[in-house]
């Protein structure tokens, strides 16, 4: 035991005033106290750190200032410092001010949410999911998912087809099969994938085959219309006069107005959104020709004037910089409305008997959401870049218009196109790795996947580099696997820190899974230690490998 005393401190100068650090020997502290005294008249150094720090005020009297924030401070008080803020502690005294400072090398992480939503953009189905997808969207939305179980949180896991897109009739008419069967093969084959890839969801929703699911678009539709939010507008809308038909979204092709990009309405390159009719030089896909206008009536939402609903609460979401200046474009464009309704004589989407059009997609994916933006539950939503303009403007503001409780997703988990061996993944070039047929070692796909995120940018997926990886990961856990560690050993230094930056990386404000993935690969690959447990390795791999966990779990009898 070690007893220290303020009075035979040796005091030098830090921070502007005298301070006094308590030995430690030669041990790593996770608490480091030190003694402080401010002689009369002075003051701290304004300054802020990463750690969590507490001063305790043993004699004396002082202004204590947190971030612009001051207040006295005497002799028996207790302040809590959180990281990250600027403060400064004055001697308002006639004497020594004296404080013991307490600080932690470790960093504070929010508390995770009791009841937890969290969505993934669903897939339409006019093919089956290829590795690309699955790095996206799903594959989070199921770490995600199986974290915040981990740390007791209860979790609903949602998603579902996108039934309604006309890229299902599209795709089916190319290969000569009926839509409906095509349809039904293509879900078939999506769920396969994820359950390939232990992706679980709880709720899986059928709008083609689901009538409650249709009536609630019908009814949003009509307090929509009730409430004058959106408006029956006319327009010049671009027409095949070849092929007969109009053309939206599939059977549309055109120039982004904005960055001259490709695009179908949705520019995967800069990320604006426009209806078909504000296209540069739209032209029929299927045959290629120059397209023709007709006046027709649609009913549309003025996102330009509804936008400053929601401009506060997108500042408070932790967005990725392609998406701010997504976001920034649309913003400074002085008229942007949305298409709701559109000619649709194949019955493609969710029919309006009375005005002759269906919903467009984008409407009655804002009408689903609604539960989810009117609920108490902290909503994680995961989608790609390329619908972003959608989840991040449209729908939060069509759905703030409406009722002002309506609230964006708590937090956002978004990702960007992974190619394949340099080149995009393409389902109508059958370009691709396909999730249900893949028969390799899913856990380690799952890591690699991770891994390589495609974050804040594309990355690409090499399958040379992939087997690589794969067979060097299954050494490693081999080996972890039969090094004696200590099963049961959970409190070491090792033990805790590892668990702590996992917490820092997978908490859902904060998340950033690429790193987190990163940093587990980096644990599996240190050489085992005495002061490592199996049982905190199984652990920290469960989200990412939940195979691959189980197996560990197993080989010191015991179940994650």
């Amino acid at each position: 035991m070690n007893v220290q005393n303020i009075a035979v401190a040796d005091f030098t100068q830090a921070y502007g005033i005298l301070c006094a650090p308590l030995p430690s020997g030669n041990f790593r502290q996770a608490l480091q106290p030190t003694f402080c005294r401010i002689t009369m008249g002075l003051k701290t150094t304004v300054h802020s750190h990463f750690e969590t720090e507490l001063f305790y005020i043993i004699a004396g009297n002082g202004m204590m200032s947190i971030d612009g924030s001051s207040f006295l401070v005497a002799k028996g008080d207790l302040v809590r410092i959180p990281p990250f803020t600027s403060h400064e502690l004055e001697n308002t005294g006639l004497g020594d001010l004296d404080f013991l400072s307490i600080y932690s090398e470790d960093f504070e992480v929010p508390a995770l949410p009791f009841k937890v939503i969290i969505t993934a953009a669903p897939p339409t189905p006019n093919g089956p999911l290829h590795l690309g997808h699955i790095s996206g969207p799903y594959l989070a939305s199921d770490v995600v998912a199986r974290y915040l179980r981990q740390k007791n949180s209860t979790v609903i896991s949602h998603t579902g087809t996108d039934d309604h897109q006309n890229y299902v009739a599209a795709r089916a008419g190319a290969l000569g099969l009926e839509t409906e069967d095509f349809r039904e093969a293509m879900r078939k084959r999506i769920f396969t994938g994820l359950k390939n890839f232990r992706i679980e969801f709880d709720e899986t929703i059928e709008p083609k085959k689901d009538p409650a699911y249709q009536e609630r678009i019908h009814q949003f539709f009509q307090r929509a219309v009730d409430s004058n939010f959106i408006r029956l507008q006319s327009v010049a809308f671009p027409h095949c006069e070849s092929c007969d038909h109009f053309l939206v979204d599939a059977l549309v092709e055109g120039c982004c107005p904005e960055c001259l990009g490709d695009s179908r309405g949705g520019c995967e390159a800069c990320g604006l959104v426009v209806p078909p009719y504000e296209l540069i030089d739209p032209a029929c896909s299927r045959c290629k020709r120059k397209a023709g206008l007709r006046e027709l009536s649609i009913y549309t939402f003025d996102l330009g004037k509804h936008l400053p609903l929601i401009e506060k609460d997108l500042e408070e979401l932790a967005l990725k910089p392609r998406i701010r200046e997504m976001i920034a474009r649309v913003s400074r464009r002085k008229e942007l409305t949305v298409m709701l309704t559109h000619p649709d004589p194949a019955g493609n989407g969710i029919p309006h008997e009375q005005i002759g059009q269906s919903y467009h997609v984008w409407f009655e994916m804002a009408a689903h959401y609604e539960k989810f933006a009117l609920g108490d539950d902290f909503w994680i939503h995961n989608f790609g870049f390329d619908n972003s303009f959608y989840y991040l403007l449209f729908i939060p503001a069509l759905l703030r218009a409406m009722d002002a409780k309506a609230k964006l997703p708590d937090a956002v988990v978004t990702n960007e196109f992974l190619e394949l061996e340099g080149l995009k993944f393409s389902t109508s070039r059958n370009h691709a790795i396909w999730a249900d047929e893949f028969t390799g070692n899913n856990d380690h796909l799952r890591l690699y996947l991770l891994i390589n995120r495609p974050d804040s940018m594309s990355d690409n997926f090499s399958a040379k580099d992939f087997t690589t990886f794969s067979e060097d990961l299954d050494r490693r856990l081999k080996k972890l696997s039969d090094f004696s560690l200590q099963a049961n050993k959970g409190t070491s230094l090792t033990t805790h820190r590892m668990n702590r930056e996992m917490d820092a990386l997978l908490h859902p404000t904060q998340l950033d899974l690429r790193r987190a993935a990163r940093l587990l690969h980096h644990y599996l690959q240190a050489d085992a230690r005495d002061d490592f447990s199996k049982v905190a390795l199984a652990g920290l791999m469960s989200p990412f490998m939940p195979g691959e966990a189980t197996k560990l779990m197993e080989n010191i009898g015991g179940t994650v």
